[in-house]
C-alpha cells in the first residue's frame, strides 16, 4: 500500500519539470540539488510510475509525467485563486499582493506610483519582488508581473501599462571633456555605459547604443558595464560617458544629465500590467492594475 503523497513533493515536480533538470530547479528554490533528486525519487516510488526519462543533457517527462504536470498546473491554478478569492468579500480589499517586476522598475519607478495606493489601501500587503528572470505566475511565486510582452504565454493577460521611451544622456562634465555628438558617427569617439552582457535582463537588445550608427553586425567597445540602471545613471552622472535610459525614469529632470542626438531615432519598450487568467475577478489584482493605469496617465505630460 503507498503511502500518501504530500504537496510539497508535487510542487518540487512542477519546478523540476519546467526547468528540465534537478540542478535548474534546485537553483530556482534554493535547495540542494541532492535533496531534489531524492524527493523526485520518492515521489516516483509512491506513485508507482517513472515521471522522468534522464537523458545526458537534463530530464525529459515520461508521458504519465506529462500527465501529472497538467494536472499540477491546474491544481496551482486552483489554489491560487482559491487563495486569492478567500478574502474578496470583504468591503475593503485586503490580503497579500505579490508583484514581480524588473531590477529597475522596482528599485526606482514603481515606488513613487504607490504612494497614494498605500495609503488609500491600508489592509493590502503588497510584496514587490525585484527581478529580472520571470517568475511563475502559476505556482504564486507573484500574483502579477510588471515587464514587457511575455512571449508564448496564452494563460496570462497581458495589459498595456505604459511605454518606457529610451533617450541617450551624459553629464555637462562629459560632454564639456569629450564634446557634445552631432551625428551618429560622433559616437565612435565615445564612452558608452550599458548593461552588463553576463547578467539577465529582461529587455530585448538592451545595449543598443553599441550598434547605432554601426554597420550591421558591428557593435562599439563599451567603457564600462554595470547590471544596475542606478549604477548606470550615478556613473553618467559622475562623469564616465553615455548611458540610455527611459525618459520616464524618476528625477531624470533633476540629475544633471543631458540628453544628446534628440532628434535620432531610439527605442521604446512597452510595459505591461500581467496576471493569470485564474485571477482575472480579483479583486485586488484588479484594483492595483487600475490605479497604476490612472495614476502614470495623471503623470503623462
Amino acid at each position: 500500500m503507498k503511502k500518501n503523497v504530500d504537496w510539497d513533493k508535487f510542487k518540487l515536480f512542477y519546478y523540476v519539470a519546467k526547468a528540465g533538470s534537478f540542478t535548474a530547479a534546485a537553483e530556482t528554490l534554493n535547495t540542494s540539488q541532492p535533496a531534489i533528486s531524492r524527493s523526485i525519487q520518492l515521489l516516483e516510488y509512491q506513485l508507482g510510475v517513472r515521471l522522468f526519462e534522464r537523458v545526458p543533457r537534463g530530464l525529459v517527462l515520461t508521458k504519465r509525467g506529462e500527465n501529472l504536470l497538467s494536472a499540477t498546473e491546474r491544481a496551482f491554478q486552483e489554489f491560487s485563486r482559491a487563495e486569492m478569492l478567500m478574502l474578496e468579500d470583504e468591503e475593503e480589499p485586503q490580503g497579500t499582493l505579490k508583484v514581480a517586476t524588473t531590477m529597475a522598475i522596482a528599485t526606482v519607478w514603481i515606488i513613487p506610483h504607490l504612494r497614494v495606493f498605500l495609503r488609500k489601501y491600508p489592509k493590502i500587503q503588497l510584496s514587490i519582488i525585484g527581478n529580472d528572470e520571470e517568475l511563475d505566475l502559476k505556482t504564486r511565486q507573484a500574483d502579477v508581473s510588471i515587464r514587457p510582452f511575455m512571449e508564448n504565454q496564452p494563460e496570462l493577460i497581458q495589459e498595456p501599462l505604459c511605454i518606457f521611451n529610451l533617450k541617450l544622456y551624459a553629464s555637462k562634465e562629459y560632454l564639456e571633456e569629450k564634446g557634445t555628438p552631432k551625428t551618429l558617427q560622433d559616437l565612435d569617439n565615445h564612452r558608452f555605459i550599458v548593461f552588463g552582457y553576463d547578467a539577465k535582463n529582461p529587455y530585448n537588445d538592451i545595449n543598443w547604443p553599441l550598434k547605432l550608427g554601426m554597420p550591421k553586425g558591428m557593435l562599439r567597445e563599451p567603457f564600462l558595464s554595470i547590471n544596475s540602471s542606478s549604477g548606470m545613471r550615478q556613473a553618467a552622472e559622475d562623469g564616465h560617458g553615455i548611458i540610455a535610459l527611459a525618459a520616464e525614469y524618476p528625477g531624470l529632470e533633476k540629475s544633471g544629465l543631458i540628453e544628446i542626438l534628440p532628434d535620432q531615432y531610439k527605442p521604446s519598450i512597452p510595459i505591461y500590467y500581467v496576471y493569470p487568467e485564474h485571477l482575472k475577478n480579483s479583486k485586488r489584482v484588479k484594483i492595483l492594475g487600475d490605479y497604476l493605469k490612472d495614476s502614470i496617465r495623471s503623470d503623462s505630460p
